[in-house]
């Protein structure tokens, strides 16, 4: 139970820091952008969805983030980054109409609405991926 409730807030945490910084204009999303945002070592961290189903793009992102020593975040579903990045589409707030996916987003820096407890929390979770 202690570990669903752990999962839960670390997702919910990484949601309002990827949602804030993508209002900020802070957050690479998609291959080109991502891949930009690791080689120029604007990342502080690569969240990547685990169900991505093109596995030459999981390893390019792996392999770039680990030539750079980007840490790399890993969620379960690419949904879920396209629910927190607003490409999936709603008939309102709770009833979804379609489900896109996002594979990957890269973090360049925190948003100035990021508390210090949200930031500390992060940035203690990056240092042991």
């Amino acid at each position: 139970m202690a570990e669903v409730e752990q999962l839960s807030e670390e997702l919910t945490t990484l949601k309002r820091v990827v949602q804030t910084s993508l209002h900020r204009g802070l957050l690479a999303k998609g291959v080109h952008e991502v891949c930009k945002a690791i080689e120029s070592k604007q990342a502080k961290f690569v969240v990547l969805a685990d169900d991505c189903t093109e596995e030459t793009y999981k390893k390019l992102i792996v392999a770039l983030a680990k030539q750079f020593q980007i840490p790399v975040w890993r969620v379960e579903k690419g949904a879920l980054l396209g629910e927190w990045i607003g490409i999936s589409k709603f008939l309102t707030k709770t009833k979804k109409i379609k489900s896109r996916k996002c594979s990957s987003v890269a973090l360049k820096d925190f948003a100035i609405e990021v508390s210090e407890n949200e930031k500390q929390f992060v940035e203690d979770k990056i240092k042991g991926l």
